[in-house]
């Protein structure tokens, strides 16, 4: 499903935390990644051509990284390639990404502490909006013990346990597609959720209410069905509120270890009604967030 990843790192002890986590995605077929180190125009402010001295201490520098990088994940059974590029991080990994033809972008959110939500950075987000293939996003939770930085893993077992929100949309449908496919990675139990906005329902009467919940609950038993025909344990939910905000709230009830998520809903006018579900998923989800884009017909 996934057999090359890229792999962006800037070294820091939270990417190396994530890069620690890659080994995890070998059940879903990685054999192969590309480290990616981008230096950034803030590096070496003026162009190569003027600063070439900079420049090589640089690439220098990140050389070395990427070598100790390549060869603990060589030593973990991947085939490891890399490269560094100059520029801006978010563009530079989406070009390479299309580049390189990979099937899966790894790349790591900023994480706090336990107690308060986990941030995602700019870099992460800009990949996960813009990015023609799926993004996974692993999240950390970062604690300080005596002065130093530790990052600790949300689950120790990334297919164990999915929760796949749906709103019904085509690219709803296509993140349902990878978690059919997910039986082989070790998944045991899905949990499938869909969320009436109470936002968008509030002017519906009680009978409506009733009639979607009650056609709702039967897509997602027929989404359950083709699951457990795959071996998989499926549960439908229809919850009432602010999607994301009930999307997180199951997320840690069920205790699920990773959110598969399509990148679009059905329109933008859908999005400014309801909120941008994805965004608040993404950004806030203690557990990892792998996010299906969007077809390239509905771009």
């Amino acid at each position: 499903m996934f057999a090359r990843a890229l792999f962006p790192t800037d070294f820091s002890a939270y990417a190396n935390a994530v890069m620690a986590c890659l080994a995890d995605i070998k059940p879903a077929g990685l054999r192969s990644v590309l480290l990616l180190s981008v230096i950034r125009p803030s590096d070496v402010p003026l162009p190569e051509e003027v600063n070439r001295e900079a420049m090589e201490y640089w690439r220098f520098k990140v050389g070395e990284g990427l070598h100790l990088a390549r060869l603990a994940l060589e030593g973990q059974g991947l085939h490891v390639d890399t490269r560094i590029e100059y520029g801006s991080p978010a563009k530079k990994i989406i070009d390479v990404a299309e580049e390189e033809q990979v099937d899966l972008i790894v790349i790591g959110a900023q994480g706090v502490t336990a107690a308060q939500e986990i941030l995602v950075g700019s870099v992460a987000f800009e990949v996960v909006r813009r990015a023609k293939v799926p993004v996974l996003l692993f999240k950390q939770e970062v604690v300080r013990e005596l002065g130093h930085l530790l990052c600790q893993r949300v689950c120790n077992q990334l297919f164990h346990k999915v929760l796949y929100p749906t709103d019904f949309s085509p690219n709803s449908e296509a993140a349902f597609y990878v978690v059919k496919r997910l039986k082989a990675t070790g998944t045991e139990e899905v949990y499938l959720l869909h969320v009436q906005d109470r936002r968008v329902m509030k002017l519906r009467s009680a009978e409506q209410l009733e009639q979607f919940d009650h056609h709702d609950m039967e897509r997602l038993e027929t989404y359950c069905r083709a699951l457990r025909l795959k071996g998989l344990k499926a549960t439908p939910m229809l919850r009432h509120g602010i999607p994301y905000q009930e999307t997180l709230k199951v997320a840690d009830e069920t205790q699920s270890c990773l959110i598969v998520i399509g990148s679009k809903g059905f329109s933008a006018v859908q999005e400014l009604l309801a909120g941008s579900t994805l965004e608040n998923v993404v950004r806030l989800a203690r557990q990892p967030v792998l996010v299906i884009p969007a077809k390239q017909s509905e771009r």
